[in-house]
């Protein structure tokens, strides 16, 4: 090589040494202080490519182990909750399984009953409050979210849901309801009451029935538009009396007598009239029908022609009671049949009617069909409404006895109606009517002579459907207070009355508590005794009446009726495109494995009609099917186990309160309901222990998931370390080679830089 001032090739080839031997050493400075072999792209694209690869899958499984780890923790919040709802029917079981002591009164398994109702209340809270970050666990919200367009269907989610909309169409084969029978109400000893029918007249109640004679009927008349005058009619008499009898010589006959002196007079014979045309001794007394005051017993004397010595001018014979004329008419009139005879100690009873005037707002009241009458006003007039008028009554029996007694009768402020309203009045033994108090029920009268409703009590009434009513009973409710209470326990607290829908609804509910009066051939028909039933099919209609022992005993309310299971036949269908899913004939009410994921339970009674025939709920098959639609969205919760695409694992739990375990029926309150209520149970813990058990189980999964997670990403860390991580040995001897090879490089630049000086050197 030429020796060259301009040109230094030597320099230039030392230089390039230099820059090569530079730029690897900064390369292996950069890989020493990061420790990766790989920085950018260009340090070894495929290596990076598959770097990047193996950091994601890393990172993912990192994650996954935490979402496995998060998973278990809530399956753990599930399961615990699941364990207390264990604990909880374990103890309804064993409540149920006490319930069966024979030494058991009502009473103490109605307490039994309160602490079955509290845990029932108390599952269902843990299920509806048992939550995980905000999310619902146990009530199958975590599962499906579901609405139905009536209340006639609900869903059970029971866990992950094939999401969709279903039309459900069905028809029923009715069974039927359960009906209960009480004893025969009848009243107690020394009891009194009556039955009316007020056939249209303006009287509305009777009430206070005393001292009247059993068995006897009385008709009450209510007359408003023509004028009556006064009469005097006999209404009793024994031996020849009744022959002895005429009209004519009471004052009664007289227009001159008021309404205000109707009265009744009761005669006896004093010795025989042994002839006709001869004198004879009596005596007598007045009662004042509007008062009530009963004279002294006074004497007179019949004359030969019949007539009463000084009737009319003797102050003996007038005055009495508040009668403002002389009760009988003077000697010159016959009184007595002058021909008749009679026998010492018979007896008549006469009934004597005041005059009154003609008027379209006033009413007289008439006991007996040929009794006492009294003028009284029921019009717009009156100051209160309703009015209400004591009346005094006067019988006699076969025997001669004359009973004296009274009623109250209320009369409704307004327009007097003209009619007749029958009372019949009821004594010892006799079947209650509807106006009858439960105080005056021999029934509730127990052994030791205590009234059980001396003070007021409380039933409770739990139906099939696992709803709770209550019933507040006092000695002052009639039949007729106890019937409406009842009834209305069932159709507001349990509504278990007809739909508003059905054109029978007003029959069916009226009847749903009957007390049968009139017998009328129906099945459950039998006089004195409450008929109760519901208008729902099958176990639901079910009813227990739990309370006071002695008043459960009064009411002596038995089952005459089981319930029978509906069959459902039911047909699935995808609401949008007709597709058919599924069907099945169910018998309690539940439709199961059909639809992915759900149970449906149905109403039997909504695919029936219902209506009161011949004393008994018929139920018949609506024309047409039903159809129903029920809208189900999937939420089923899902935990990523896995880095990639599809490694999930479902952990979603169904409902697992009252309803969707079956046992919100359950009752304990008598012994043959905690008896069935053993079964129930028993399915409620294995569906509960099935739970568990699938939790537990991907608990167990789960710990084995995150352990192989970790193992996965131990080895894929490793693998990519082995393509990005710096060998450091090596990289720290490739640094000291760089490191002399450029202090060399260097050294020899500086060499070369020296060369032009030697061909200036030449130049010397």
């Amino acid at each position: 090589m030429a020796l060259s001032i301009v040109n230094n090739p030597t320099a230039i080839g030392a230089q390039g040494g230099v820059n090569n031997v530079n730029n690897a050493l900064a390369k292996t400075i950069k890989s020493l202080s990061t420790g990766l072999r790989i920085n950018t792209a260009a340090d070894d694209a495929s290596g990076l490519a598959v770097s990047e690869k193996l950091r994601g899958q890393i990172s993912g499984l990192g994650k996954a182990a935490t979402n496995a780890q998060d998973a278990i923790s809530m399956l753990q919040t599930a399961e615990g909750a699941m364990g207390s709802m264990t604990s909880m029917v374990q103890r309804i079981r064993e409540l149920a399984v006490q319930a069966g002591d024979p030494a058991y009164t009502t009473n103490d398994r109605a307490m039994l009953q309160l602490e079955v109702d509290q845990l029932k209340d108390e599952i269902d809270r843990v299920s509806n409050s048992a939550e995980f970050n905000t999310k619902k666990l146990l009530n199958g919200d975590a599962a499906a979210i579901w609405s139905a367009s009536s209340d006639d269907i609900e869903a059970i989610v029971k866990g992950a849901p094939a999401e969709g909309n279903y039309k459900l169409t069905y028809d029923v084969d009715p069974g039927q309801n359960s009906v209960y029978k009480s004893n025969i109400m009848r009243l107690g000893e020394g009891q009194m009451s009556y039955d009316i029918n007020t056939n249209g007249t303006s009287i509305t109640k009777f009430d206070n029935i005393q001292g009247m004679l059993r068995g006897s009927d009385v008709t009450v008349t209510v007359k408003g538009t023509a004028a009556t005058t006064a009469s005097a009619v006999l209404t009793g008499a024994t031996g020849n009396m009744s022959a002895a009898f005429t009209a004519a010589g009471f004052q009664g006959a007289s227009a001159a007598v008021t309404g205000n002196n109707s009265y009744t007079i009761e005669i006896e014979a004093v010795g025989s009239k042994t002839a006709a045309n001869t004198a004879a001794q009596i005596k007598f007394r007045v009662m004042n029908t509007k008062t009530g005051e009963i004279s002294e017993w006074q004497t007179a004397t019949v004359g030969a022609n019949g007539g009463i010595i000084g009737g009319s001018s003797s102050a003996t014979f007038r005055n009495l009671v508040g009668i403002t004329n002389s009760v009988f008419a003077g000697s010159a009139t016959a009184t007595f049949n002058a021909a008749a005879t009679w026998e010492d100690g018979d007896r008549m009873l006469v009934s004597v009617g005041g005059a009154r005037a003609s008027s379209s707002g006033a009413a007289t009241i008439q006991i007996g069909s040929t009794g006492a009458t009294m003028h009284i006003t029921a019009n717009a007039t009156n100051p209160e409404s309703p009015t209400k008028h004591t009346i005094y009554t006067a019988q006699m029996d076969e025997a001669g006895n004359v009973y004296y007694g009274s009623m109250e009768i209320t009369l409704e402020k307004g327009k007097v109606v003209s009619g007749t309203a029958s009372i019949d009045i009821l004594g010892t033994g006799d079947v209650a009517s509807k106006y009858t108090k439960l105080s005056q029920l021999e029934q509730f009268t127990n052994n030791d002579g205590r009234m059980v409703l001396s003070n007021t009590q409380e039933i409770t009434i739990y139906a099939g459907n696992g709803k709770t009513a209550k019933v507040t009973l006092e000695g002052s409710d009639t039949i007729a207070d106890l019937e409406d209470k009842l009834s209305s326990a069932i159709i507001e607290q349990l509504g278990m009355g007809a739909a508003n829908d059905n054109p029978n609804a007003t029959n069916v509910n009226r009847n749903l508590v009957k007390y049968v009066e009139t017998p009328t051939g129906g099945d459950h028909a039998v006089q004195g005794t409450f008929v109760i039933q519901t208008a729902v099919l099958g176990e639901d209609s079910n009813l227990t009446f739990v309370g006071d022992e002695a008043v459960l005993t009064a009411l002596g309310v038995t089952q005459i009726q089981e319930a029978a299971d509906s069959a459902l036949n039911v047909r699935v269908n995808d609401a949008h495109n007709g597709q058919f899913i599924g069907e099945d004939t169910i018998t309690d009410g539940r439709l199961r494995n059909v639809i992915q994921g759900v149970d449906v339970n149905i109403a039997p009674e909504s695919a029936a009609d219902v209506n009161f025939v011949d004393g008994k709920m018929v139920f018949t098959d609506k024309a047409g099917s039903q159809v129903n639609y029920l809208h189900i969205k999937d939420n089923a919760t899902k935990a990523a186990v896995g880095a990639n695409e599809g490694q999930i694992i479902d952990i979603s739990i169904g409902r697992l309160d009252t309803v969707g375990m079956g046992i919100e029926g359950v009752n304990v309150a008598t012994f043959d309901g905690a008896q069935k209520a053993l079964s129930k149970l028993d399915m409620a813990l294995e569906q509960i222990s099935a739970a568990r058990a699938v939790a537990g189980a991907q608990m167990n999964r789960l710990e084995y998931t995150i352990n192989n997670l970790n193992t996965t990403r131990e080895n894929m860390v490793s693998a990519e370390s082995r393509i990005r991580d710096l060998d450091i040995a090596q990289a720290s001897s490739d640094l000291a080679s760089q490191q002399v090879l450029l202090q060399s490089a260097t050294a020899m630049l500086a060499q070369a830089n020296q060369i032009p000086s030697y061909a200036a050197q030449l130049l010397q």
